[in-house]
Order: structure tokens, then C-alpha cells, then sequence
């Protein structure tokens, strides 16, 4: 709501610049100039039809009104703001399409030495090639274009909101849970294993098994971190499963979830803050230092907006695509607790 409200802000802030320019001119006994009618012109073309022309990838150097740009901005903000997965997990961009890094999985070693010795070798650290491929996602919104043309709707908060929830929603379900086939792989959807980290595969996480869902399991799990990743870890679960959990106690009868001191902050389980992934199964807990174990990759195009009344007459459409990749880097910085009486 605060973003639409900002949104139709902007718009009544561009319009009331534009007619300060027209009285300007009425003032000064002129017309308009050349590049003040194209504004002007622009303006309501686009709000008419949604046709972008000259100002969607042009912006005069004494302000004006670029469209297409603006709304892509805008989406891509709502997005940043509402996506769980995008504040906690690391954000990479590329020109490809396909990302890679290497990893380091241990292996290094390192010995003592004694002056005047002969030093051996030691130990060359292993790596492994993490990649992670991109994939289109895209919203096709549309409504009538009677309500354009005799409603006051405020175009860009309306495209705005209706693109960026349908983003969130693609986003979150596809880097949660993900099967890497023409979409993005969800960090759920990596093989689990109960191994420690010195001898589980790389790519697999561990997972800690609980017949039903009790405070110890939550204490264990906190520690199969390291320590290296439990400083910046995070709880991940849906808010049925954080309702279950908010009711468990500790051994002295104390409730081991906090509320939230003030707006804006999260809630606080066993001193680690809480975020709620919605579309997590039930039953399923993640916690983790996901800076570091999760990538999402953004193409540098970033996303891109196409208004449309043609393809199909009496309507108006506006296609927005970008490009979404996501992959699990480090496989022993996200712990996952599965529930079993939850999951049946």
C-alpha cells in the first residue's frame, strides 16, 4: 500500500510539473516549445493507449516523463522490498546466461615447520564449479481498455503492483522449491542428507529428522551450524509452521520464540530472526546463513516492460519479462529440519 501511495504520488507530482509549464508559457504570451508538446503529447498517448514512443528511452535533460523506464525501476524496487528470498540470499548479475564461481571445499592443509628444514607440500584445497543457468519468467497482466479510457486509474501504480506480486509469487516458489527445469533451483529442491559436513556429498544438504516438532530439534539443528554461519543465520518456514512453533517451551517452561520489539523488525527464534517463506511445505524449517549458501542471479537487462492494445482489440496488456537463475553455493551453510508428523 505504501508503494502505490508513493506511486500515485509520483504521478500527481509529473502532472502538476507539467502544468506549471503550461501556465509558464500562458505567462510569458508563447507556446508551448517543441520538446514541452512532445512531453505533454507523451504523457497522453501513453495513458490513452499504452503506447510508449520517443520519451519510453529518451529523458531531456530538463526532466521529463520516461515511462518504461520508470515502471521497470519501480517493479524491480516492490520486488526487492516484498521477496523474503531476495533480503536474505546474496544477489548476483550477469551478461550471460549462466552463472559460475568456484567453491572451495577444504582439503588445504597446513603443517609445522622447523628452521632449517626442508618444507614438504601440503595439501591442495578442493573446488568445485558451481553453475547456475537462467531462465525467463514473465507477467502479462491485463484489463479493459474502456477502464483506461474512462477511469481515473493510475496506470503506473496499478501495473506496478499487479506485476511485482506476480513476480514475488514466481520468485519465491521457484527459489524455494524450484526443480531447475526451465526454472530456477529451489534450495529445498537439493538432495538432504542427515551426514556431517566433513563427509556429505557437496550439493547435498544436511537435514535433521524430528518425529514431531519440539524445542530440542530447533536447538540441535541451531548447532549443526558452525559457528562461521550460525552468526548470520536465519529461520525460513511457512506461517502455519511458525504458528506450531511459536507455542514450544524450554526445559524451565520459557517461550523460546520472541515477538518482535518494534515495526520493522523480525520475530526472534532462539536469538535468530525469523522470515516467513509461504510457499515452504508444512513441517519443513530451513535456518541458515543464506548470504552465503544461496545465489540469486539477475540478467543485466534486467526486467522489461512492453505495453500492449493490439493483439487483442478492446483491451490493454502490458508483457514484463527478466531473467531468474538461483543455486545452492554452499551446501554446509543451510540446515533444513523436517517434521514428520507435520508432513503426512
Amino acid at each position: 500500500m505504501k508503494k502505490l501511495l508513493e506511486l500515485r504520488q509520483q504521478k500527481a507530482d509529473l502532472t502538476h510539473q507539467m502544468r506549471t509549464r503550461l501556465t509558464k508559457a500562458e505567462d510569458e504570451k508563447r507556446s508551448l516549445t517543441h520538446e514541452e508538446a512532445k512531453q505533454f503529447d507523451e504523457l497522453r498517448h501513453y495513458i490513452l493507449t499504452g503506447e510508449t514512443r520517443s520519451l519510453s528511452t529518451d529523458v531531456p535533460s530538463d526532466g521529463g516523463y520516461t515511462i518504461s523506464p520508470e515502471l521497470n525501476k519501480q517493479i524491480m524496487q516492490q520486488l526487492t522490498c516484498e521477496s523474503v528470498m531476495r533480503q536474505i540470499c546474496t544477489i548476483k548479475t550477469t551478461r550471460s546466461n549462466e552463472y559460475k564461481q568456484l567453491v572451495s571445499v577444504g582439503g588445504a592443509a597446513v603443517a609445522h615447520g622447523e628452521e632449517g628444514k626442508a618444507r614438504g607440500e601440503t595439501a591442495t584445497p578442493k573446488m568445485e564449479e558451481v553453475s547456475i543457468k537462467l531462465f525467463p519468467i514473465y507477467a502479462y497482466p491485463k484489463t479493459t481498455q474502456e477502464i483506461i479510457d474512462f477511469s481515473d486509474v493510475d496506470i503506473l501504480g496499478w501495473l506496478t503492483s499487479e506485476i511485482a506480486d506476480t513476480f514475488v509469487d514466481t520468485e519465491e516458489t521457484d527459489l524455494v522449491s524450484g526443480d531447475g527445469s526451465k526454472k530456477a533451483k529451489g534450495f529445498l529442491s537439493y538432495p538432504r542428507d542427515t551426514q556431517a559436513d566433513k563427509v556429505r556429498d557437496f550439493g547435498t544438504l544436511q537435514k535433521l529428522e524430528a518425529t514431531t516438532l519440539e524445542a530440542d530439534s530447533l536447538i540441535d539443528l541451531k548447532f549443526l551450524l558452525k559457528n562461521k554461519y550460525r552468526k548470520n543465520a536465519v529461520w525460513v518456514m511457512n506461517s502455519g509452521t511458525a504458528a506450531q512453533v511459536q507455542k514450544l517451551k524450554n526445559g524451565n517452561g520459557d517461550y523460546i520464540w520472541r515477538e518482535r520489539l518494534q515495526a520493522g523488525d523480525p520475530d526472534m527464534l532462539l536469538g535468530l530472526p525469523v522470515h516467513y517463506l509461504e510457499f515452504m511445505p508444512e513441517g519443513v524449517i530451513g535456518l541458515g546463513d543464506f548470504k552465503r549458501g544461496y545465489f540469486i542471479v539477475d540478467h543485466e537487462t534486467g526486467i522489461r516492460t512492453r505495453p500492449d492494445n493490439i493483439t487483442e482489440p478492446g483491451f490493454y496488456k502490458v508483457h514484463t519479462d527478466k531473467y531468474l537463475g538461483g543455486g545452492l553455493v554452499d551446501s554446509n551453510a543451510i540446515k533444513v529440519l523436517e517434521v514428520k508428523s507435520a508432513t503426512k
